[in-house]
């Protein structure tokens, strides 16, 4: 079993109990007989809305009704993919315990920092050391961090204080000063499981081309209003499906900052010029992913950044456009690190982390993540359609998805009931849609008995058509802004 650790009042400390889901010894995430129930009802609601979305479309003759066949066929694959095929990419035990470095960014987080690295320490697996690199925090952050050098309570602590530069530089200060075989990012407001550090050490002993690995992410304060409980839900969905489905290929292609994990020999070779370089100030996680996992004759093409032949010109202005900015670290890490290296969603590894609780800072931040996602995914594009036909299709219609989600709730709520005349649509599709996020929250349900929030499922699928869908707009407007921004 895990720990959860959960905010008390004061906001500063945390207590722990145990969570309910689990992995069974073949590596399948148990969900028992009524979980499997709720998939299968779950998928058929899928069925019912695509079959219902190309019956209207032929009966009407109308190519925007059967455009949208796009959403309900992409989420049905991504889920049967997951559901059926997932399997946790780690051996029983470890042989030798390898050096495991963990490296902190922290910008403005005093409140935290005490207790993040607190719970590192009492990790399971002992052969660690710990960086934490202060990008110019204005906040006390680098008094708090003085203070726990002080206190000398922390073997192979290691604390930075530079400029702010951002957390590209950040990161990279981080790596430069690490020694460890398997390297772990986390976030400064994530807090880290006991057993996370063994669990990523498993998956890496257990598959020697295993480049990166990112773990289970829960809401820490999921519990503080109907935002936190809506984005709950809808983290367990993104790692429990929308990852475990690309796991299954082997080319996950985010490792999220809160908690990801890379074999130094992965990304060594180019970290230092992705620190130094002018050029390279996008987001660290996709670029990272998309470096690893890169087939060989695509990382050809990117290595010669370090050599003396020249780039394909596509994936060179792909990269240089994506490498300006600095924020979506995570992602640009991601897609980096994917060239020529498997990456692996570890659901055994777990971490928690702060969640937005008012509207304008999860604007803010689901802008930030819009704008890295649509740069690293246009430079892994470059690439990504020489894997396997499968992953490479469901990886283009979850990009072509995003892009044009808005234009298909445009169409169900605004074009076919004031244009087109059929208020049944948009009806029939609001019941078909709610219906099935409620059997996909019972999913969360039969997997993780302590779920309190799994109800909200259906209201984080609305929540994404109401809003999250349309800030690719204020992304796009927001594009050439380079900040690095949690909140």
């Amino acid at each position: 079993m895990m720990a959860q650790y959960t905010k008390e009042a004061n906001a500063t400390s945390f207590r722990t109990y145990e969570i309910g889901q689990r992995i069974s010894n073949d590596g399948k995430i148990v969900v028992g007989k009524k979980g499997w129930a709720a998939r299968i009802l779950a998928l058929a609601g899928y069925l019912v809305l695509l079959g219902y979305f190309v019956y209207e479309g032929l009966k009407t003759g109308n190519a925007f009704i059967l455009f949208s066949i796009l959403m309900p066929f992409t989420s049905f694959m991504t889920l049967f993919t997951g559901w059926l095929f997932y399997r946790n990419p780690t051996k029983p035990e470890i042989g030798k315990e390898h050096l495991v470095s963990v490296i902190i960014p922290v910008y403005n987080q005093k409140s935290m920092i005490r207790q993040v690295v607190d719970l590192i320490y009492e990790s399971a697996y002992k052969n660690f050391e710990v960086i934490v690199v202060n990008d110019g925090s204005k906040d006390g952050t680098q008094e708090v961090l003085n203070n726990i050098c002080k206190t000398n309570q922390f073997p192979n602590l290691k604390i930075i204080h530079q400029r702010n530069g951002g957390k590209r530089k950040a990161v990279a200060a981080g790596f430069s000063a690490s020694k460890g075989e398997y390297v772990v990012f986390i976030d400064s407001d994530s807090i880290v499981d006991k057993n996370a550090i063994q669990e990523f050490v498993k998956a890496f002993e257990a598959d020697s081309r295993l480049g990166g690995a990112v773990g289970h992410v829960k809401v820490l304060n999921a519990d503080k209003n109907f935002l936190t409980k809506c984005q709950d839900a809808w983290y367990d969905f993104s790692f429990n499906v929308m990852r475990t489905c690309e796991s299954r290929f082997n080319n996950v292609t985010c490792l999220s900052g809160c908690l990801a994990a890379y074999r130094r020999e992965a990304i060594e070779h180019f970290i230092p010029y992705w620190g130094t370089s002018d050029k390279m100030r996008f987001g660290t996680d996709r670029e990272l992913t998309g470096y690893m996992i890169a087939p060989k004759s695509a990382r050809v093409e990117l290595h010669t950044v370090f050599g003396n032949k020249p780039w394909v010109p596509t994936s060179q202005k792909l990269m240089q456009s994506m490498a300006e900015f600095d924020d979506a670290e995570d992602r640009a890490l991601t897609a980096f690190s994917i060239i020529n290296w498997k990456s692996a969603y570890v659901a055994s590894a777990l971490a928690y982390t702060d969640a937005p609780e008012t509207l304008r800072q999860f604007s803010r931040q689901q802008i930030r993540w819009k704008k890295g996602y649509m740069r690293a995914n246009f430079f892994v594009s470059s690439f990504f359609w020489r894997k396997p036909p499968l992953v490479a299709f469901l990886f283009y219609m979850h990009f072509m998805s995003t892009l044009v989600t808005p234009l298909a709730n445009f169409v169900t709520f605004i074009y076919v009931p004031f244009i087109l005349g059929n208020w049944l649509w948009p009806i029939t599709v609001l019941a078909i849609t709610f219906a099935v996020g409620f059997v996909e929250g019972l999913d969360y349900k039969y997997r993780d008995p302590r779920a309190k929030y799994w109800v909200y499922k259906p209201f984080s699928i609305m929540l994404n058509h109401i809003l999250i869908s349309w800030l690719i707009f204020a992304a796009l407007v927001d594009y050439r802004r380079n900040v690095w921004r949690t909140r």
